[in-house]
């Protein structure tokens, strides 16, 4: 029965909607081929989806359709496509994913990239006239809901250090695009989202990640400081 609530999660369509932006966002950036680079990032992705029927929804849902901000979509599709965004488009010195917001890869900035624009848009009301403490405190936690569904509530714990320093545990062994990669993102989200606010000096570490292959930690650890000036 868990390994069938597993793969039956889904999330809010607006974060996949998101990656589909941020590619089109660095393709202008670094002066790449829009479609060229989507049809690899395509091909990628069919790859890893595996079977047929998960190709076929892959194919027809995001490739082929429209992702809405309201759509519900599996977990395992935002798993394949930010897997196969970051194969495509990391380059040769960059790495799949990083442990601290003072090393950047593709899964780090696409969740930044996420933050800053729905921060502007669809979650807006989460973040304005928020400090960055009352963000953590109080919007971060609605806002990863939406993103990872119910079950993780159920382990998350957001701990004030000091004024400006929190500890952020999660069991992300419990979903079923647990990843190295998909821990990078929640790093680039936690890091934008206090860019917007105001933050600076800002630091995030994920020191101890319990998805690592054979990895010993019980938890997902996430420590965030900043400084207001």
């Amino acid at each position: 029965m868990k390994d069938r609530k597993k793969e039956e999660a889904k999330q809010l369509g607006d974060f996949i909607r998101g990656r589909l932006m941020f590619v089109e966002h660095l393709c202008q950036e670094r002066g790449l081929d829009k479609g060229k680079t989507m049809e690899s990032i395509r091909a990628e992705a069919m790859r890893l989806a595996q079977t047929p029927e998960r190709q076929a929804i892959l194919d027809q849902r995001m490739f082929r359709g429209v992702v809405l901000p309201s759509s519900m979509l599996p977990d395992w599709l935002d798993k394949v496509l930010l897997e196969a965004t970051s194969h495509v488009l990391k380059g040769a010195e960059v790495p799949l994913y990083s442990n601290t917001s003072e090393q950047s890869c593709i899964p780090f900035e696409a969740g930044r990239f996420n933050a800053h624009r729905q921060a502007d848009t669809v979650f807006k009301v989460m973040f304005d006239r928020k400090s960055p403490e009352e963000w953590l405190t109080r919007s971060f936690r609605v806002l990863h809901q939406k993103c990872y569904g119910d079950v993780i509530l159920e382990s998350l714990r957001i701990e004030r250090m000091t004024d400006r320093a929190f500890r952020i545990s999660m069991d992300n062994r419990r979903l079923e695009k647990g990843s190295p990669m998909d821990c990078s993102t929640i790093l680039g989200y936690l890091y934008g989202a206090l860019e917007k606010l105001g933050a600076r000096n800002i630091r995030v570490t994920h020191r101890e990640c319990a998805t690592l292959p054979d990895s010993s930690f019980p938890l997902c650890i996430f420590e965030v400081s900043w400084q207001v000036n």
